[in-house]
């Protein structure tokens, strides 16, 4: 199962945009994912250094023109970012998240 988080980017930090997120069910144990995020204005990255349940993840950004783009999977906690650019459809970020598997 494909896990989503987003995060907005600082111009539409009150906008709230599901990306497809899967719903994760509750479990006895928490668990705490360490995954840092980097947006600009028209890009959206990701690492991932540690991840519960998960193996790789990627970048989303939700574009201003509609269209959502995704960076390629990575392995998680082998330093290697993650990076979606909106400017490859030529628009700029609205929203941003990743995904895990």
């Amino acid at each position: 199962m494909t896990k989503m988080r987003t995060f907005a980017a600082a111009a539409v930090a009150a906008v709230s945009l599901a990306l497809g997120a899967a719903a994760t069910p509750a479990s006895a144990t928490t668990t705490r994912a360490d995954c840092s995020t980097w947006n600009d204005n028209n890009t959206v990255g990701v690492y991932c250094a540690d991840y519960p349940d998960a193996t790789t993840f990627r970048a989303v950004a939700r574009c201003n023109n509609g269209t959502t783009v995704h960076g390629p999977w990575q392995p998680v906690g082998k330093g290697v970012w993650s990076y979606a650019y909106c400017t490859s459809v030529g628009s700029s970020l609205m929203l941003g998240g990743y995904q895990t598997a």
